[in-house]
């Protein structure tokens, strides 16, 4: 038997782009001071609050970013004054889900209030949303630890809402398609008259392509490329497959395996639509398991997402 040289799977890859991004972005809320009154004197310590920021996000755990905050004017009896405040700090990320992600940042600030400037802590808190994968939405509480001029030291603080763009990065992934070829290697074994040749197939491995964000739905080009798998199924009724499902490390991990189990049956559903006996086939999740790429990276993570079908080794009989 010739070998058989068909091409059954595409292995999807996409564009190399940088891992570090700049973004910025705007805010906008309420502020207000603590410990700014001086008994006995009327007092309006609340203003609203506009923002700008701008940030170089390292990786998805660690990024530094510098703003600049129009506090607000706040007044009393002895003194009007104008609060603006220039600020550093590194931000750190805990992703929750793809999508959702905690964050601090502890730094500094450059603090200029009623023509006074002072050098002040900054700490912040806050949950980031992924609206797309270049745009973000935030809300942030902040405090400014050391706001002072000739009459008092105060601490200011604000909670916003902002939105942030990042740059360098495709909504969506360009997509290189190449073909796997999967070679038979073949084993004969000389018998008696009929001469009667048994080969073996060798356990091969096969990618179906990658899954979008919190998927379990084959793509449609993905099925259509298990048209020649299921062609070799046909011609070989001895051999079983095993599709295995994966997925990258956002979220829990039990959430993960679930969803790895939902994108192999998701693969073997296809199989069987296509005329393969459901007993040929066994489905199973291996959630964030034997990763093929880093999940450090927006790429990384795309190829994790993914279903692999392996095709063990079996035996079976030509006559020549």
């Amino acid at each position: 038997m010739k070998k058989l040289a068909a091409v059954i799977s595409e292995t999807l890859l996409m564009a190399s782009a940088a891992q570090a991004e700049v973004y910025v972005g705007g805010k906008m809320g309420k502020s207000w001071m603590e410990d700014a009154c001086v008994a006995g004197q009327a007092c309006d310590k609340d203003d609203s609050t506009l923002g700008a920021f701008v940030g170089y996000e390292m990786n998805k755990y660690f990024a530094v970013e510098a703003g600049f905050d129009n506090i607000g004017d706040f007044n009393q009896t002895s003194f009007s004054g104008h609060v603006e405040a220039i600020t550093l700090a590194p931000k750190f990320s805990l992703p929750i889900t793809e999508d959702i992600a905690l964050y601090g940042k502890v730094g500094g600030a450059y603090v200029m209030f009623d023509g006074k400037d002072d050098y002040s802590y900054l700490g912040a808190a806050g949950l980031e949303f992924n609206l797309s994968q270049n745009v973000t939405a935030r809300a942030e509480y902040q405090t400014l630890t050391d706001i002072s001029n000739d009459v008092t030291r105060a601490t200011g603080n604000t909670a916003t809402l902002g939105v942030s763009f990042k740059f360098g990065g495709n909504d969506e992934p360009v997509i290189v398609e190449e073909p796997v070829v999967v070679e038979e290697v073949v084993v004969e074994e000389v018998v008696e008259e009929p001469v009667v040749v048994t080969k073996t197939f060798e356990t091969q491995t096969i990618g179906t392509g990658s899954f979008d964000l919190n998927s379990t739905t084959l793509k449609p080009e993905s099925a259509a490329k298990l048209d020649n798998l299921v062609a070799f199924l046909n011609e070989h009724p001895q051999a079983n497959v095993e599709v295995v499902g994966y997925t990258d490390t956002s979220g829990p991990a039990a959430y993960n395996l679930k969803v790895s189990e939902k994108r192999a049956e998701s693969v073997a559903n296809a199989l069987v639509e296509k005329g393969i006996d459901s007993s040929r086939i066994q489905a199973r999740g291996e959630g964030e398991n034997n990763p093929i790429a880093s999940n450090d990276t927006r790429e990384g993570r795309q190829q994790n997402r993914r279903v692999e079908v392996v095709v063990p080794e079996f035996e079976y009989q030509v006559q020549q």
